[in-house]
């Protein structure tokens, strides 16, 4: 979702604002790092595409962080706790320049979230389905 275009001044590319939300998919993609001992490289977590694309976005609600090391990524304390959980997080927020700028002061627990993302798989299924034109 797209809340705010507007063009850098000096070199006039596009700046937008993007709300992403805590979902299923980012669930999962957590889950599968504690699984591996809260450090790994993504390869090595057997992620199809939605996950792999997505995995990112758990930096945006502090749940995990690049470790910097072998490109790697570690669970945080706080992402522990969330699966755990022990704690609330802002159920969005907003990006700009893949940097958050606003949170959510609506908070979820891990039970509170909902599948959000249509996966890569559904869309193949819905494009194979049967339409008037078929015979």
């Amino acid at each position: 979702m797209t809340n705010n275009i507007s063009f850098c001044p000096v070199c006039g590319s596009k700046i937008t604002d993007y709300k992403h939300s805590i979902n299923k998919t980012l669930v999962e993609c957590l889950a599968r790092l504690y699984a591996m001992g809260g450090r790994s490289r993504l390869d090595k977590l057997g992620l199809d595409n939605t996950h792999f694309n997505n995995f990112q976005k758990l930096r945006y609600f502090g749940l995990a962080v690049p470790s910097g090391e072998n490109s790697e990524w570690q669970i945080t304390n706080q992402g522990i706790w969330f699966l755990q959980g022990r704690i609330q997080i802002s159920r969005f927020v907003i990006t700009r320049n893949a940097k958050v700028i606003r949170s959510s002061t609506e908070l979820v627990f891990i039970t509170e979230v909902k599948d959000c993302v249509s996966y890569k798989i559904e869309w193949k299924e819905q494009a194979r389905q049967p339409s008037l034109f078929d015979k």
